[in-house]
């Protein structure tokens, strides 16, 4: 197995570790929550954290154009050019910080008013804006420890440490609500990672030289800033977009229908949110890796590995929005005692709104890769505002189906613009298309399937062994008409390596 191979596998691998421990706190923190909370101070503190994402926008794309520049000097760390962006960079995210800080002090004292927060929990609403800008300003501000470990392929690092923030963040957070902070309890388990990571990430790079040597720095340039601001504007608008499509629903949903109905939607997608995050973590893994194949200049090879990661990423959302069709329903209202009902044909739009936006994700993401933004640096920006627009007309009248049905709607139509623009990159979408009829016909077959078990009825083994047998066609369908023959020849080869190996170390066990 080749160096990149090895890091992009161990980098998967600790990701998922850290979905896996989401995924725990996830379950184990709403039904907490739903037991110490009113439901509208859960869509209160929602609110506060989509409001704190798009404060942390300050960053104006810096952290990634830093990653960026890094990589291609990474090198020859003790040139100049490494240590000189890295100043540049941590300037620039000190600066940041503070603004996150003060623009969260200012934006406390309308956001009241903004959302139509009701009278008794208003100072909760102020109080918590500001206590949650102060860590994220905090957590900006020392971004630029942990910077290089991207470059050099040491994902696994921050994924380890991420795995034990998290960990420990459910006993705090339980701690908090024993304690009686009520909802601060959520601000007070955030501590733990985002004070630790810091030094974690000092210790790591200097134990492995990812930090020039004393003397070889460099200086900051403002030329040089130039450079990383220009990549990092493009960035930020990408960011921005992103953030208006991922973050206003809430948002939407809390002026127009009511907090009550934030904490529902905010719920009821928490099993979409792990699944982009379970299809999202190899794509960023593999980031590091394919920008490394681009900057070395084997274009070729470069271009295939971007088309099977398109493949693969279709495939394997697929699967997930057939589990989102088939049981998310069920699973909410279980989950939750029946406090939250989530009607079926929300899941239709979920898993429809999870492939198009995976896909989307890639035609736009080469570009970041090829380090130019600019084809593609409004599309986010367009998708937002063509979301925000419908968002708002159809939530008065359809409430969370609406949002849903503009969520989607305005993915679908940016992501045609966008694989239409990567062309020149990595060629026509063709070979997709075939793929995506498939998957939009599985997924409604499996939407249709849910029907056949009321979303308010207790999950039984009656039905487990249907749904089983649905998610195993699924994986052979998957693997047979949308999984690229290349890719399967490459899987079986890397398998059958794999048990031959092991076959070998048990002759030798044996031997000895």
């Amino acid at each position: 197995m080749t160096s990149r191979s090895k890091k992009f596998t161990i980098g998967a691998i600790t990701g998922y570790t850290v979905i896996a421990a989401n995924m725990a706190f996830t379950m184990v923190s709403i039904p907490l929550s739903l037991h110490y909370l009113k439901k509208e101070e859960f869509g209160l503190w929602v609110l506060v954290s989509q409001i704190s994402g798009y404060l942390n926008l300050v960053d104006l794309g810096m952290n990634g154009a830093a990653s960026r520049f890094i990589a291609d000097h990474k090198d020859n760390v003790n040139g100049g050019l490494y240590g000189a962006v890295l100043i540049n960079s941590g300037i620039a995210f000190i600066i940041q910080g503070i603004i996150v800080m003060i623009l969260g002090v200012i934006f406390s004292l309308c956001a009241g008013i903004l959302f139509a927060i009701p009278h008794e929990l208003y100072s909760d609403f102020k109080l918590l804006i500001v206590l949650s800008a102060t860590i994220s300003g905090f957590s900006v501000a020392l971004r630029i420890f942990g910077t290089p470990l991207w470059a050099f392929q040491r994902s696994d690092i921050v994924n380890i440490y991420t795995f034990l923030g998290v960990v420990i963040s459910i006993p705090v957070l339980f701690i908090g609500f024993k304690l009686g902070l009520g909802i601060y309890s959520f601000l007070v388990c955030q501590l733990p990672l985002v004070i630790g990571a810091p030094a974690v990430y000092i210790y790591c790079c200097l134990r492995n030289s990812y930090y020039p040597k004393k003397g070889c720095w460099g200086s900051p340039t403002v030329s040089e800033f130039k450079k990383i601001f220009n990549f990092g504007k493009d960035n930020f608008i990408i960011s921005l977009g992103s953030q208006m499509v991922n973050a206003s629903q809430l948002m939407i949903i809390s002026r127009f229908v009511g907090l009550d109905a934030a904490a529902t939607f905010a719920i009821g997608t928490k099993i979409y949110g792990m699944a982009m995050l379970l299809v999202v973590n190899p794509i960023s893994v593999a980031a590091a890796g394919l920008t490394e194949i681009y900057v070395s200049g084997d274009y070729k090879l470069f271009t295939n590995r971007y088309k099977d990661l398109i493949v693969i990423t279709l495939g394997v959302s697929t699967f997930f929005g057939i589990v989102i069709a088939c049981g998310n329903s069920a699973f909410i209202f279980e989950w939750t005692h029946g406090r939250v009902e989530w009607p079926l044909l929300n899941n239709l739009f979920l898993a429809l709104l999870l492939v198009v936006k995976n896909i989307n994700g890639n035609f736009i993401g080469v570009f970041g890769i090829t380090k130019d933004w600019k084809p593609v640096r409004f599309y986010c920006l367009l998708e937002g505002l063509i979301f925000i627009t419908l968002g708002i007309i159809l939530s008065m009248t359809y409430g969370i189906v609406g949002v849903l049905v503009a969520s989607l709607l305005s993915c679908s139509i940016v992501s045609i613009v966008s694989a239409k623009t990567a062309e020149f990159i990595i060629g026509s979408p063709k070979y997709v298309y075939k793929p995506i009829i498939i998957s939009t016909i599985m997924i409604l077959l499996a939407c249709a399937s849910s029907y056949l078990e009321s979303y308010n009825r207790i999950l039984s083994w009656s039905f487990f062994i249907p749904y089983c047998s649905i998610f195993i066609l699924s994986v052979t369908i998957i693997w047979k008409s949308i999984i690229s023959g290349s890719i399967k020849n490459e899987v079986t080869a890397r398998v059958y390596q794999f048990f031959t190996a092991s076959n070998l170390k048990l002759r030798d066990l044996k031997k000895l």
